[in-house]
């Protein structure tokens, strides 16, 4: 597991694809389940008091879709979670991701704007035009930084924070991530795609401080 920030109050990784952000019903391999096994036995290790809970707090302050990869963070103490989960639902954060894509975005860079609903199943994000019941509005910007062929990296800026919110919109744009299946995306591997969490900038929970919390994409992403 790769840490990328650590202090009392904060846990910071670098998830890899395939691995749910949270623990939960689903048997699918967690981050939170692997990075609550390393804080366990970071305490156990360093700690000479006998009165350590057996399961320490940590708890994921957001969510990465499990296909994904990039900067995930947990919180240790509850008021932590409170205080970060906040700064998500005012958008006081700022978010910056990668994206390999099929089909270069026209033009190279721009904004999208839409409304997004669940599908009635909850497993995909539909996109629209104009204001349906029950739609939210979505927005994001874009900046093709590489090309090769048909294919096109990007820099993403989502200003919201919806469902599946880039790779639904990228995808109606005409542009689907690769791997992305589900947003008819060519194949890539089993629960991975080409959309990568590279930098979240919040403020510190107990310092206020501002932190510039980056990952580098995996070996070979490009």
């Amino acid at each position: 597991m790769h840490i990328i920030f650590e202090d009392y109050y904060l846990l910071v990784i670098n998830k890899p694809a395939g691995l749910s952000s949270e623990s939960g019903a689903s048997r699918h391999p967690s981050a939170e389940t692997e990075a609550l096994l390393y804080f366990t036995k970071s305490l156990n290790e360093s700690s000479t008091s006998n009165r350590l809970k057996p399961t320490p707090y940590l708890r994921a302050v957001h969510r990465l879709d499990r296909a994904s990869s990039g900067v995930l963070v947990f919180a240790k103490t509850k008021a932590a979670l409170t205080h970060l989960m906040g700064q998500f639902e005012r958008r006081e954060t700022e978010k910056i991701y990668r994206a390999v894509v099929e089909n270069i975005p026209k033009p190279a860079s721009g904004s999208l704007t839409n409304f997004l609903i669940k599908s009635e199943d909850g497993r995909k994000a539909i996109i629209s035009e104009t204001q349906v019941k029950g739609a939210q509005p979505c927005e994001l910007t874009y900046k093709v930084t590489k090309m090769k062929g048909k294919t096109a990296e990007l820099e993403v800026h989502p200003l919201t924070g919806r469902f599946h919110q880039i790779r639904a919109q990228l995808a109606h744009f005409g542009s689907p991530i690769v791997g992305d299946v589900l947003y008819n995306g060519k194949p890539l591997r089993e629960h991975e795609i080409k959309l990568h969490a590279e930098r979240l900038t919040i403020k510190h929970p107990k310092t206020g401080e501002t932190l510039v919390l980056e990952a580098p994409p995996a070996e070979g992403w490009w």
